[in-house]
C-alpha cells in the first residue's frame, strides 16, 4: 500500500495507475497457453464499446491476471488511435482531443469496475472460507515420482490433478525423505517468486515411507498449470511437480 503516494500526481484518467497496473499484468502473470483467454471479439468490445460488457462479472477479472490479454488489449487500443487519427480531420484538434480523452476515461473506468469486482470477489472469498472452513481431504502420493529440483529440466511424467478449493493434502514424500518441517508452494513457475498458495506442515519418516498433512487454500487460482514445490528447512532448493488446478 505504501506504493500509493507514487500517484498523488496523476491526472483524473489515473493514466499513471492504469500504464502500472498494465506493466505489472505483463510482467508477473505470462499465460503463454491462452489458458481461461477472451476471444478476439470480446477483447474488440473492451476497447471499442466496453458498456456492452457486464464488467460486474467476475469472468472479466481474468484480464487483469493475463499477460496475453493484456498485450492484445494494448495492440487493439493502438490499432483503434490510429483509426480515429486517420478519420478525424487534423482541422478538428479539439474532436482529436476529445476522443483521447473519452477513451483514457472509458479505460479507467474498466480498470474501476474490475478492481471493485475484484475486490469484492476477494471479500466474498474470505467469507466463503470462513463459513466453510472445512478443508477437502485429498491424498497426493509422489513416493515414487520423478523429480526437478530448481532450475533442472526433469519432471513428474503427470501432473499432480489440484481442485481449486480449500484442502487438506495427505501428502506421500519420495522414498526414504527426511522426517521434519517442510513448506509446501503452488506456484506459476518452478521458482518462489510466483508462489500462489502455500502451507507449512511436520513430515513423519517411517522407514522408507515419509508423510505430512498441509492445508492449502486453492479457492482463487486460476484452473490451469502449476508446480507443486517441497521444500525441507534447511535443504535449499525445493523440489519441484508439475501440478493441474482443476475447477
Amino acid at each position: 500500500m505504501g506504493g500509493l503516494g507514487n500517484f498523488v500526481n496523476d491526472d483524473e484518467n489515473d493514466t499513471l495507475l492504469f500504464n502500472r497496473l498494465q506493466e505489472h499484468v505483463l510482467e508477473h502473470y505470462p499465460n503463454p497457453d491462452r489458458v481461461g483467454c477472451f476471444d478476439h471479439a470480446t477483447l474488440v468490445l473492451f476497447v471499442e464499446t466496453p458498456g456492452k460488457l457486464d464488467l460486474e462479472d467476475p469472468k472479466y477479472l481474468h484480464v487483469l491476471r493475463c499477460a496475453e490479454c493484456t498485450r492484445d488489449l494494448i495492440e487493439l487500443r493502438r490499432l483503434r488511435d490510429e483509426r480515429l487519427a486517420e478519420e478525424l480531420d487534423s482541422s478538428v484538434g479539439r474532436s482529436i482531443h476529445w476522443w483521447r480523452f473519452a477513451c483514457i476515461a472509458a479505460a479507467a473506468s474498466i480498470v474501476a469496475i474490475l478492481i471493485g469486482v475484484s475486490w469484492r470477489h476477494y471479500l466474498s472469498g474470505r467469507v466463503e472460507d470462513a463459513q466453510n472452513g472445512t478443508p477437502s481431504p485429498i491424498s497426493v502420493d509422489l513416493s515414487a515420482a520423478g523429480l526437478a529440483r530448481g532450475g533442472d529440466q526433469g519432471e513428474a511424467e503427470k501432473p499432480i490433478s489440484l481442485p481449486q478449493r480449500l484442502v487438506e493434502v495427505r501428502l506421500v514424500l519420495p522414498f526414504y525423505s527426511p522426517g521434519g518441517n517442510y513448506r509446501i508452494t503452488v506456484s506459476r513457475d518452478r521458482s518462489q517468486d510466483h508462489v500462489e498458495a502455500s502451507g507449512s506442515a511436520s513430515a513423519t519418516a517411517n522407514g522408507s515411507h515419509t508423510e505430512l498433512r498441509v492445508e492449502l487454500n486453492l479457492r482463487r487460482l486460476r484452473p490451469g498449470n502449476y508446480y507443486l514445490g517441497t521444500a525441507r528447512e534447511g535443504d535449499g532448493a525445493p523440489y519441484y511437480y508439475p501440478a493441474l488446478i482443476r475447477q
